[in-house]
């Protein structure tokens, strides 16, 4: 994806769209937001899902040994035929045994679990602006840590040209 990541932070938005800027900070949930945004006409596509070793990168974030075994699924966010965003969620198996309802999502948005816990947050947002992912062009990507009982994932997503022109 990309390794170019930095620490939220003015420096980093600034790099940005200015139009990402409000939906790039937020700590919340993406899907409740855009939810809002969008009068709730939010369509969540699972693409694909299974099982990987972390790369070095994805292992350092999580706090892992790199090769560990992770279930990931990528999904797409899409409002009246338009690709919005796509999100990656990477789990580790201690994740999965204290939270199973991941493996059982489908097409729902792994924030409608997450963020159903008024104290959920996200930690250690990164930012970064990637070329493409899942063979679309992205415009910036944002990575960070959400806690799913006591052991955290790592959610990140892919804003697409579409967002460029949401009501943030």
């Amino acid at each position: 994806m990309t390794s170019t990541w930095r620490p939220l932070g003015a420096a980093a938005l600034r790099c940005l769209p200015a139009a990402l800027r409000p939906w790039l900070a937020d700590a919340g949930s993406l899907t409740a937001a855009l939810r809002r945004a969008l009068a709730g006409a939010l369509d969540c596509t699972l693409l694909t899902h299974g099982w990987r070793a972390a790369s070095a990168d994805e292992a350092c974030y999580l706090g892992l040994a790199p090769g560990s075994r992770l279930y990931w699924r990528r999904v797409r966010f899409s409002h009246a035929g338009r690709v919005l965003l796509v999100g990656h969620t990477l789990a580790p198996v201690a994740a999965l045994a204290t939270c199973p309802a991941l493996r059982r999502l489908g097409h729902r948005p792994v924030g409608d679990l997450l963020f159903a816990d008024p104290r959920a947050r996200r930690e250690r947002i990164e930012l970064s602006r990637p070329d493409t992912v899942a063979s679309l062009r992205t415009v910036a990507a944002r990575r960070a840590l959400v806690r799913a009982g006591r052991q955290r994932l790592l959610v990140m997503e892919y804003f697409l040209p579409a967002m460029l022109h949401l009501p943030s």
